[in-house]
């Protein structure tokens, strides 16, 4: 954490109370109803930040470093610089999800350089917020790029040179004429920022896809682009996973290059380089026509990465999954417990001889008589049967096997099958049961929740964890769990839906002889548990009648292959449970 340094001399105090006086009209600059609470004003330079001012969307704070602002000429520039930072906190990137969203696009954009991502994302809400304030908020941004002198680097150049374009100024006013820039992409990124000002998310891949057409060759060289990266006012907060919101958006789309973008170019629209080789015309990844589904957990996980968080590829995958499977969620299967008449106390009556002596009242004998004759003293609690009380609904608890062997697509990238474990495990989660996941691959090679939680973190994980060995169902643990063995109570204390995610490998489910299990103990099982049971597989539907005299019996057999047939396995399941619970 950075803490706030005193102010060390008279000099120092008269920046700080500069700039604090500026801080109202820099709110101002994005409408009288902005407000944040005053930025950090560091007078001690801050070694682990390249650029002079930043902003931190963790802790919604702004922060400037005044030493070095005021080495690079900015000292009379307060307020274009704060409402320049406030400006990420209200137009680009907003929050972490919206910066996420923009880093994705800007990859995709890029293609093959996620070292530069962070940089050109903020490359772009800089352009965005810089041409709102000079345009309509009464800031002086191009005083500011005066102040810092003419670029060294080829991108600071196209975006300086685009600045003059959208601002009517001369040429080489802000770019200087030390670096070449191209007319052509200067003109595109400034049509762009207009054609995209309030929609950042939308216009960034394209940035992006210009920046690396228009600067293939210059971008090799990092020590090129050291200027950009000084100037570069980046997020300073952490990512320590993904936030929430981000795989319902479609950003998975392929990026359309600003020379191809009717809203940049209307119908002018011309062939710009290497577009045609990276972006097919059918509007597919491949070129197959197929449409793409939403951005997959890899690519989530390398946008993090490349934004430096720590977050793992299992981390990813889990918060990808819990929000994929919500709007899939189901009524979860429940059981009825009968009521109990409730006894009532009533009055005393005579205990005679010969009745249970446990039924004497000993408090009511003695305070008739402190003699003590039975059959004559002695009196016993009358009692009444009340009515019995509602039955109560009980929720089913959930035993999940997860196929992960080599026939299955792994989790972590992506699986239909194993977006239906996911929806099963949030729906009995959220109806308040227990869950018992368990990954499975070859003989000895299981993992999972070892037994039942309500922790849907530790569930989850077992249903994006992948081995990729052998198939062999782990009949062993299925038997321990609810049909005992060695004389043992089965694990399950309650009613129980086993639920199975494989493909034809949920063979191994009925065994050959010789193998020490009997072949229907699975079928056993499910009886058993009393809750049902779910074949979830990864199997065309046409396939599925050759499949199912090799499965086990009392199982509901699925194909779950893609989202009409998850939409499908959801509704069934739902108008199944509710017919149970009525």
């Amino acid at each position: 954490m950075r803490s706030r340094a005193t102010t060390p001399d008279p000099a120092a105090q008269a920046l700080v109370a500069a700039w604090r006086d500026a801080w109202p009209h820099a709110l101002a600059a994005w409408g009288r109803t902005t407000r944040m609470h005053p930025p950090h004003l560091h007078t001690v330079p801050v070694a682990d930040v390249p650029s002079f001012a930043w902003y931190d969307s963790g802790d919604v704070e702004v922060h400037v470093d005044l030493a070095h602002a005021a080495r690079l000429g900015l000292a009379e520039h307060a307020v274009a610089v704060l409402a320049h930072e406030v400006g990420h906190h209200v137009l680009a990137p907003v929050d972490g999800r919206t910066r996420v969203r923009i880093a994705a696009r800007v990859r995709a954009g890029l293609a093959d350089r996620d070292d530069l991502v962070p940089l050109v994302a903020n490359l772009w809400s800089d352009l965005l917020i810089n041409d709102r304030l000079q345009r309509t908020g009464g800031a002086d941004l191009a005083g500011v790029w005066r102040a810092l002198g003419t670029p060294s680097d080829p991108l600071m150049a196209l975006v300086l040179r685009a600045c003059e374009l959208l601002w009517g100024l001369p040429r080489h006013e802000l770019c200087g004429t030390a670096v070449p820039v191209r007319e052509e992409a200067a003109w595109l990124c400034a049509r762009l920022v207009r054609a995209y000002a309030r929609d950042p998310v939308a216009g960034a891949g394209g940035f992006a896809a210009l920046v690396r057409t228009a600067l293939a060759d210059e971008l090799g060289d990092a020590a090129g682009l050291a200027g950009a990266r000084a100037l570069a006012c980046g997020d300073e907060a952490s990512l320590d996973g993904l936030p929430y919101g981000v795989t319902s958006d479609d950003l998975a789309t392929p990026v359309v290059h600003p020379a191809q973008d009717p809203a940049v170019v209307g119908d002018a629209v011309t062939a710009a380089p290497d577009v045609d080789e990276a972006v097919p015309p059918d509007g597919s990844a491949d070129g197959t026509g197929t449409q793409h589904s939403p951005v997959l957990p890899p690519e989530l996980h390398a946008t993090l990465k490349a934004l430096g968080s720590s977050a793992t590829a299992e981390d990813v995958a889990v918060a990808w999954y819990r929000e994929r499977a919500a709007p899939y969620l189901v009524p979860f299967r429940q059981v009825v417990q009968r009521g109990v008449p409730e006894r009532l106390l009533a009055g005393l009556e005579p205990w005679e001889l010969g009745e249970d002596l446990a039924d004497v009242d000993w408090v009511g004998t003695m305070t008739a008589s402190p003699v003590v004759v039975p059959g004559f003293t002695t009196v016993r609690r009358h009692t009444l049967e009340d009515e019995p009380v509602e039955p109560r609904r009980v929720p089913v608890d959930l035993d999940l096997y997860l196929d992960s062997s080599g026939s299955m697509a792994d989790p972590r990238r992506f699986s239909w099958v194993a977006l239906a474990g996911a929806v099963l495990v949030l729906s009995a989660l959220r109806a308040g049961a227990r869950v018992q996941a368990t990954t499975w691959s070859g003989p000895g090679e299981v993992a999972g929740t070892d037994g039942f939680t309500r922790d849907p973190e530790a569930a989850l994980r077992a249903v994006v964890a992948y081995i990729g060995g052998g198939t062999a169902f782990p009949l062993a643990l299925l038997r321990r769990t609810h049909l005992g063995e060695a004389g043992q109570r089965p694990t399950a204390a309650r009613a129980t839906h086993i639920a199975v995610v494989s493909d034809d490998g949920a063979r191994s489910m009925v065994p050959p002889r010789g193998l020490g299990f009997e072949p229907d103990v699975a079928s056993r099982a499910v009886q058993a548990a009393g809750g049902g049971g779910t074949l979830l597989l990864d199997v065309p539907p046409d396939r599925l009648p050759g499949l199912v005299p090799h499965l086990p019996a009392g199982y509901d057999v699925h194909s779950v292959t893609g989202d009409e047939a998850l939409v499908e396995f959801a509704r069934a399941f739902a108008r199944r449970t509710w017919g149970e619970m009525r």
